[in-house]
């Protein structure tokens, strides 16, 4: 059954990326190349999909103590993501932005969204939505950190 509520989740985490494919980054390294092992990127793609459609079809649930508190961390780690989506919108969408830390967070554009799904999967009562979460975090996080490394650690 399709639960509108719950289609908020999703489109929380995708609404910046529309912003991203109209106003592409700027100052793209050309020594950046999208080298990652193909399971990082499959593991990606599968997650990416488990993650925007499962909550649809699930419920929220804010009835008890531990849902609240996965809740107040996804808007924790909701704002740490539009937190990066800002800075690298008002800094001219230079494209290592995308991949810089953040209050001592390695990759947080990379990191937060995998943690904010992980919360919601809690308020959905959903391990399958739990487990998509995890894929994502096994492709996302590294293809992320690779390319972090590669804009800042390549032989001049």
């Amino acid at each position: 059954m399709f639960h509108f509520m719950s289609l908020i989740i999703p489109i929380a985490v995708f609404l910046p990326n529309l912003l991203f494919f109209v106003l592409p980054p700027r100052n793209v390294p050309i020594h950046v190349l999208n080298k990652s092992k193909f399971i990082y990127h499959a593991a990606e793609g599968m997650g990416r999909v488990g993650v925007m459609v499962l909550p649809i079809f699930t419920r929220m649930h804010l009835d008890k103590q531990h849902e609240w508190i996965s809740f107040s961390g996804m808007v924790v780690f909701l704002l740490l993501y539009y937190s990066g989506w800002l800075r690298y919108f008002k800094r001219n969408r230079d494209y290592q932005l995308l991949f810089a830390p953040m209050f001592g967070i390695p990759v947080p554009l990379a990191i937060s969204p995998i943690l904010y799904f992980l919360c919601a999967a809690v308020i959905l009562h959903s391990s399958i939505l739990f487990l998509s979460s995890l894929i994502l975090a096994v492709g996302h996080i590294p293809i992320s950190l690779k390319t972090y490394h590669q804009i800042h650690h390549v032989d001049k």
